[in-house]
């Protein structure tokens, strides 16, 4: 019996090395896809790219999937952003991925530039206000992705249909107001390239630090009928004081001091005190890349053969008090997104 006893547990013991073995083994085997974040996993935008890229990846005995962020928002100095992108390049040749996702420009800018057309690596990058040619991404043989653009048309005519615009009588006067972020350049290429007809572009200003900020909203008062805003997370606290003046504060004093409505092409700028964004969907970029990604490592896809898109959903954004105190009423249907996309906000209570 004993006997018996002792070669079941030896048997068993072979089993379960061989078990893990082959289990081991099949992991190691499996494609992986590394997920590289510009940015931090607390911020809005980077939070929803997340939820479409999970929309898809969500079969992960079939794939590995990592997860890197390189926090340049938050910490947007140079010496930072360029050691982190030493040791997110460093991170890469270690693990080997079969793809990258690369995410917004300071991925593109730090990383993904740097493995152009290298034979055992494939990219995906999304999330790029900028041209992927500024990269030089366009001509790369070994990558692809999604753009991301401001819902322009959108907003034009959210512009043209807002009973107080309406009631002007005249072209409404558009500025943009932003921080002097990389990101922000490529918000203003779009604008500029835009044909706004019959909204007029008047002025596109940029700060480097708070008190230019506060400044600038001021002196727009009656130069302006609707400000737009984009990035404001780059706003050092005075000449002296380098420190960054949190969202929340810029956008708060923003709303409680312009005398024209506030709105942003970014859709976390109500999450954060705003009155309307019509924003680029990070669900899609999410979404889009991960797909490309999947057809690469599990359908044998070269990047090459899917074609760089340009996004072309959008959200909507909303606080239903600060929009009654503006005054700025749209129909329905806009309020009804905001609230199907759970981006319905009221501060009123």
């Amino acid at each position: 019996m004993s006997k018996n006893i002792k070669l079941e547990s030896i048997f068993i013991g072979l089993f379960l090395v061989v078990a893990l073995g082959l289990f081991a083994w099949f992991n190691m085997s499996k494609p992986s896809i590394l997920i590289l974040h510009s940015y931090d996993k607390s911020y809005a935008w980077t939070r929803d790219v997340n939820v479409g890229l999970e929309r898809v990846l969500n079969n992960n005995y079939r794939y590995q999937v990592r997860w890197y962020y390189m926090d340049t928002k938050r910490r947007p100095y140079p010496e930072y952003r360029s050691s982190a992108g030493i040791a997110a390049r460093r991170f890469i040749e270690q693990m080997q991925p079969d793809v990258v996702i690369a995410i917004d420009d300071d991925a593109q800018q730090y990383v993904s530039r740097h493995f152009i057309n290298d034979p055992k690596m494939k990219i995906v990058f999304a999330g790029i206000n900028n041209s992927a040619a500024d990269y030089g991404l366009d001509k790369a043989n070994n990558a692809t992705g999604i753009m991301e653009r401001i819902p322009l048309p959108a907003i034009r005519e959210t512009f043209l249909i807002a009973d107080n615009l309406k009631s002007l009588g005249r072209p409404v006067r558009l500025a943009l107001l932003a921080d002097k972020s990389e990101s922000v350049s490529g918000d203003i290429k779009q604008l500029q390239g835009f044909n706004w007809d019959p909204v007029q572009l008047v002025s596109i200003n940029r700060a480097a630090s708070w008190p230019d900020w506060q400044a600038k909203v001021r002196d727009l008062a009656g130069k302006a009928d609707v400000i737009m805003v984009t990035g404001y997370r780059r706003l050092a606290r005075s000449e002296t004081d380098k420190s960054l003046v949190p969202p929340h504060e810029v956008v708060h004093w923003t709303e409680m001091h312009s005398s024209v409505p506030v709105i942003s092409g970014n859709g976390f700028f109500t999450e954060e005190g705003g009155m309307l964004a019509i924003g680029t969907s990070p669900y899609e970029q999410g979404e889009t890349a991960a797909r490309m990604a999947l057809d690469i490592v599990l359908r044998g896809k070269h990047p090459k053969e899917f074609p760089i898109v340009s996004s072309s959903q959008f959200i909507v954004t909303m606080n239903g008090a600060r929009m009654q105190v503006r005054g700025f009423k749209l129909p329905k249907v806009y309020e009804a997104a905001a609230r199907t996309g759970n981006k319905y906000f009221d501060d009123s209570h």
